[in-house]
């Protein structure tokens, strides 16, 4: 079917039935009719957790997270809006503004949560609402009113074209509301007929002004299709499950000395190498030494005295802690890596969550380790070599091992929570949740105080990605 509408974009698409169906839908089809709710539903006062997945630039680096509440099928304009105001209430009491000093937030709310007043005190050119219609709240000039309002205020807006047809959308509207847009939303996991449609539509063409957001992304040829087709240079965001699998580096093709290094260093380090053998080592590249004494001395860390050489690390921080930054280069080996950058970024998040759900009575060495279980989690997708092989050199923490390789030990119900919270999988990560004695509303926070200090040694580490582009 891409592959079709692919060759359609280049001038080769010949329309079958099927296809022209697709394109032009009968007008008399009656739209599906919205279930009404069944009843008012006591609602809590925020939300335990809200899904946020990253969102990647066109050099595959995170500049954003999107923030989702799911739904269920059939809800009605009023109830839509409780739960956006919950979500609302939620991302502030998660200080979700600290975030956004680093990275972009796209918020999906209702058409009808644009009256919330404090929509109109968000950080301006911040947050980008991505607006959900709902079956019984069409467009109307007084939610263009409110649109115009709010852009004036710095907030930008993306919507789903496909999405919006005639009964919600009246075709008086039609060009008004989409020229107010500054993205346009492509969902590859939609069916096949909303994928098909924006483009059937042409509007590429007649909304130049707006940038594409691609959801979804799930093969080599989802991508192909936004990096290749005409008009692609507006293609600005992505998201999907085969950006952060699938997309591996060039290892298996070719070695990278600098990894190598790092690799060595640490196998020294494990086997009690004194500070003059691990000195030798980084005096082969000059410029990881500096890498990593950037990120030790970040201000984030909170250290008393800055380290200026491998003696101070290991006299000041121990072997432990000097072994997990050490981690961290495997990661910034290769220059402008967007991609190796995006897995930095995960595997940090991962580490500082898990080791802040060790439990208070925890020796520092089990958070150090979990930390450890994180950082070393997405190894095997930067080396592009299965777990057993990458870290097998490194006499690892049996704790470490088991989870990484096995997925099982005291280790391994963190890094599964680190896993769902990714994902946004609500009862998995309440059944984690009850597992490791934590409430859910404090795991929400956990993570996105994980994430938040993520940036927070990026940024100090001048490892960081260009999010004023967005």
């Amino acid at each position: 079917m891409l592959k079709n509408l692919f060759d359609g974009l280049t001038g080769k698409l010949r329309k079958t039935e099927d296809e022209a169906a697709v394109a032009e839908p009968d007008a008399q089809t009656p739209p599906p009719a919205t279930q009404p709710d069944t009843g008012p539903v006591e609602l809590p006062p925020t939300l335990g957790f809200v899904a946020h997945q990253p969102v990647l630039d066109r050099q595959q680096a995170v500049v954003a997270y999107e923030f989702t509440l799911r739904q269920g099928a059939g809800q009605t304009a009023a109830r839509r809006r409780e739960f956006d105001r919950m979500l609302l209430r939620t991302l502030r009491n998660m200080d979700l503004f600290r975030l956004l000093a680093y990275r972009r937030a796209l918020v999906h709310l209702s058409l009808g949560a644009l009256e919330e007043e404090g929509l109109l005190g968000l950080p301006e050119r911040t947050v980008i609402l991505v607006l959900d219609p709902v079956g019984d709240a069409p467009v109307t000039p007084e939610v263009l009113e409110r649109i115009d309002t709010l852009k004036a205020g710095g907030v930008r807006f993306a919507v789903e074209p496909a999405l919006y047809d005639a009964r919600l959308l009246p075709e008086a509207l039609h060009d008004a509301f989409f020229r107010r847009m500054d993205f346009m939303v492509l969902d590859f996991a939609a069916p096949s007929t909303r994928i098909l449609a924006p483009f059937l539509d042409q509007l590429p063409k007649r909304y130049a002004h707006a940038r594409w957001f691609a959801r979804n992304v799930g093969s080599a040829e989802d991508l192909a299709l936004c990096l290749q087709a005409p008009g692609n240079n507006r293609f600005a965001l992505f998201h999907g499950s085969y950006l952060a699998t699938a997309r591996t580096m060039d290892n298996r093709k070719q070695d990278n000395g600098s990894q190598t290094r790092v690799l060595q260093i640490m196998r020294l380090l494990r086997a009690n190498a004194d500070a003059r053998t691990l000195e030798a080592q980084f005096k082969l590249d000059s410029v990881l030494l500096f890498k990593l004494l950037r990120f030790i001395n970040s201000p984030v860390n909170g250290l008393a005295k800055q380290v200026q050489s491998v003696e101070d690390a290991l006299l000041l921080l121990g072997r432990e802690s000097l072994f997990k930054w050490l981690s961290m280069l495997l990661f910034t080996a290769r220059k402008d890596d967007g991609h190796a950058l995006a897995l930095l970024e995960k595997s940090l998040i991962r580490a500082r969550f898990m080791e802040r759900l060790g439990q208070p009575q925890d020796h520092r060495l089990v958070e150090e380790h979990l930390f450890l279980t994180g950082m070393f989690s997405l190894l095997d997708v930067l080396l592009g070599v299965p777990f057993p092989d990458v870290i097998g050199p490194l006499d690892l923490p049996v704790t470490v091992r088991d989870a990484l390789n096995e997925q099982k030990g005291p280790f391994a119900p963190q890094l599964a929570l680190a896993m769902a919270c990714e994902q946004g999988e609500s009862v998995r990560i309440q059944t984690l949740a009850r597992l490791l004695n934590r409430p859910v509303e404090a795991v929400g926070q956990l993570y996105m105080d994980a994430v938040v200090w993520a940036q927070e040694v990026l940024r100090a580490s001048e490892v960081h990605n260009n999010v004023e582009a967005v």
